[in-house]
């Protein structure tokens, strides 16, 4: 069964403070506030698992500019039914995109399509879900399957946009249609170590600081937009480090 753009449900009480770094922003102003709830949101999505559930997506098509999933959980109860929920970012919450969602053999999402209450086509059961997505370079989808208290949730972003040197990787998600807000992730840096990047747009310079974990990982925020123009293109790049990743990506309409 194919899905195309998902659409998803509200899950703000998921929010959770986290350490945000956010370029060309006040800390006083409306554009600050908003970024920081779009971003905490977001990484809200990776927490919102019961203990011990995960979901794992795996790769089934990619023709087109079209890539398609099945995906697969572990951990969680195979004898309820459940719904799926997407936030695009496109949209300002998440919303309900599917119910009646089995887990079949060996974890697979499917529809199983035998009574009323599943989804699915009773002549064409254990019928697992292809979720497909049109991408835009970076661009995250959300997903997560809920059932009361039972839920996993998965970021997917079929076309990524990383740099990596010297066993340093940094990742750029696009949190709006955009790019209004660009969220990094990085890993492979030292432990619990200070990490500075800086990002240019046009000439407008920015330096970004952030601090690894004590597992080498790294997260932090920027506005890219430059004030005058429609569009551009941002770089991105490690300085005073022992490693010096760096990405470019164009943002704008």
């Amino acid at each position: 069964m194919r899905l195309s753009r998902l659409s998803l449900l509200a899950l703000t009480s998921m929010l959770a403070c986290s350490s945000i770094v956010l370029a060309q922003a006040d800390a006083n102003s409306r554009a600050f506030l908003a970024t920081q709830a779009v971003v905490r949101m977001h990484e809200a999505w990776d927490k919102i698992a019961s203990p011990g559930a995960s979901v794992e997506a795996k790769e089934v098509e990619r023709q087109d500019g079209v890539v398609q999933y099945n995906l697969y959980v572990s951990g969680l109860p195979t004898d309820k039914l459940y719904s799926a929920v997407s936030w695009p970012i496109e949209q300002q919450q998440p919303t309900t995109m599917m119910q009646g969602i089995s887990i079949g053999k060996g974890g697979v999402v499917m529809c199983a399509g035998r009574t009323s209450e599943q989804c699915g086509d009773a002549s064409q059961k254990d019928d697992p879900i292809d979720f497909t997505f049109k991408p835009a370079k970076g661009e995250p989808y959300r997903l997560a399957l809920i059932s009361g208290q039972s839920k996993a949730g998965i970021v997917i972003v079929p076309d990524p946009i990383t740099g990596s040197d010297k066993g340093c990787t940094l990742t750029v998600e696009r949190l709006l249609p955009h790019f209004e807000i660009a969220y990094f992730r990085g890993s492979g840096f030292a432990a619990n170590s200070d990490a500075s990047f800086e990002g240019q747009s046009y000439n407008e310079k920015h330096l970004m600081k952030t601090k690894a974990d004590g597992n080498g990982s790294i997260r932090f925020a920027a506005l890219p937009f430059v004030a005058g123009h429609k569009n551009g293109t941002t770089t991105v790049k490690g300085v005073d480090m022992s490693c010096s990743p760096s990405l470019s990506f164009d943002w704008g309409n």
